[in-house]
């Protein structure tokens, strides 16, 4: 496994530049997989909705949009693979994505611990505003729902820790990283990052409803560039996961298990 100086160099800017010069990296692998999550999404609330129809649901689309928590993880699987394929003909690995350091972990850690706080004005500030725009009060909506107990325990232990990551190696590792590259404009990298990153969530899940789809895409765009501004920075994945992971891992908690032991 690369040590953390190989992996952040491999990562690096100049690396990126250097993989361009010779022809291993184009457009179309960050292009894909600036909008891979959106589609996979989609693709995966339709399956669980063909099964919600198969078992008798009478709103089957709406019905499968509670098990987010679960073909999420199908979401991160097409993501991985995609990213897998993009590294692998870049000459790089997954871990050269995530800037993986084992003698760093602790630090890594109490560094995601420490973007907790920051992130969730961010987070926080982004929900109330988009809230009182689109609904005119701050009551924002709830994204997780109650679930049976063991797609519940999975929705608070195992879901938001593959989430982070994915997420995070998927929009900072990968896209944006190689989009400052190919376009020569950091400012406009971290526009198109952000605004695409805070789109997915429109379709996760999708419900067609426009006032809900409104403040899905606008809540996440304070959060998501103040995200990409801390990775391009840092040049390592693990720190702004981990932060992702206990948040999430939070949310999911009041969601999904809170209604079940209250």
């Amino acid at each position: 496994m690369a040590t953390v100086s190989e992996a952040t160099v491999s990562n690096s800017r100049a690396a990126i530049v250097a993989r361009r010069a010779d022809g291993r990296l184009t457009w179309v692998g960050p292009i894909l997989l600036l909008f891979a999550r959106s589609v996979f999404a989609v693709a995966a609330q339709g399956l669980v909705a063909t099964i919600c129809s198969m078992h008798g649901s009478a709103t089957p689309w709406r019905d499968a949009g509670a098990w987010l928590p679960l073909y999420g993880t199908l979401i991160d699987a097409g993501c991985l693979c995609l990213l897998w394929w993009f590294a692998r003909r870049e000459g790089i690995t997954l871990p050269d994505l995530i800037g993986f350091d084992r003698n760093r972990l602790g630090r890594d850690f109490l560094f995601g611990l420490a973007l907790i706080p920051p992130s969730l004005v961010f987070i926080l500030g982004g929900n109330f505003a988009s809230s009182f725009l689109v609904y005119r009060n701050f009551n924002m909506p709830q994204i997780f729902q109650p679930l049976p107990l063991w797609p519940t325990l999975y929705a608070v232990l195992i879901f938001p820790l593959i989430w982070g990551i994915v997420e995070q190696t998927t929009y900072n590792g990968y896209v944006l990283p190689r989009f400052q590259v190919l376009s020569g404009s950091t400012a406009l990298s971290v526009a198109v990052v952000a605004f695409v990153w805070s789109f997915q969530h429109t379709v996760m899940p999708l419900t067609f409803d426009h006032h809900f789809m409104i403040y899905r895409l606008l809540s996440p765009i304070p959060f998501s560039t103040f995200i990409t501004l801390v990775y391009l920075r840092l040049r390592r994945i693990l720190p702004l996961a981990i932060a992702h992971w206990l948040m999430d891992g939070g949310a999911a908690f009041v969601g999904t298990l809170w209604p079940l032991i209250r």
